[in-house]
């Protein structure tokens, strides 16, 4: 898909729909609202950890250019995980390098990979091309 701001919600979306798959959880899922509806925790430090980690593919390593490149997203629901990978040909980084934010200052950016960490159980990058992003979530046993 295309790594733009654009298609963030289309991708949120489709994340949103596999992560309502792991655990047996109870969401209506013939409901339009219940794509959008985070309440489990599960559901939505992944789909914040996702966003943070799109928003850094399109912003920092194709550009913010609206015709920039594109990711490639393989949804890989388990019975207790979620594994995305998202691969992206833009700009790669050392992961390594990036510290974890002085919280007390609010820094307003510079938050990304922090909130991803804090949301995953694990975050690997590896620099390409193309790059690869693997995330991964396992519920626990409170259904977070």
């Amino acid at each position: 898909m295309p790594a733009s701001l654009q298609f963030r919600d289309v991708a949120i979306r489709t994340l949103t729909a596999a992560a309502h798959l792991i655990g047996g959880d109870k969401v209506d899922r013939h409901s339009e609202a219940s794509l959008i509806d985070l309440r489990r925790g599960f559901d939505a430090e992944f789909i914040s950890a996702f966003s943070e980690i799109f928003n850094n593919i399109s912003i920092h390593a194709y550009g913010n250019h609206a015709t920039a490149g594109v990711v490639k997203i393989e949804i890989s629901p388990g019975d207790d995980h979620l594994l995305v990978v998202i691969h992206d040909s833009g700009k790669s980084f050392d992961i390594d390098s990036v510290k974890a934010p002085e919280l007390e200052a609010l820094p307003e950016g510079g938050m990304g990979i922090h909130i991803a960490r804090s949301c995953l159980d694990e975050l690997v990058y590896t620099a390409g091309p193309p790059n690869e992003w693997r995330l991964t979530k396992y519920l626990t046993k409170n259904g977070i």
